[in-house]
């Protein structure tokens, strides 16, 4: 298997957040993401219900939705920074 060269890596990686920029750094691309993230209650603790008893299924489930939203804002913010000519390195990858 022949890995890619660093370059083109970084390259695709920032050509997926350029795309990723387009849709959601829009006024309505924020909407729709701030809906979802009240949709799957991501500003909730993981852990819910009295202490020490509580779903651990339930825990990962809401863990692992807040988790995506995570990137999501992550990849939004490293976009917008790469947009500005001042800010961009090759180490942001």
């Amino acid at each position: 298997m022949i890995l890619p060269a660093p370059k083109d890596s970084i390259e695709r990686a920032r050509a997926a957040r350029r795309r990723l920029l387009a849709v959601l750094g829009t006024p309505e691309g924020q909407q729709v993401l701030t809906e979802l993230e009240t949709r799957f209650e991501t500003e909730l603790p993981v852990f819910q219900g009295k202490c020490g008893s509580y779903d651990p299924l339930d825990a990962m489930r809401r863990d692992a939705h807040r988790e995506v939203f995570l990137v999501i804002r992550h990849q939004l913010a490293l976009a917008a920074r790469e947009t500005t000519p001042t800010n961009h390195t090759e180490h942001d990858a």
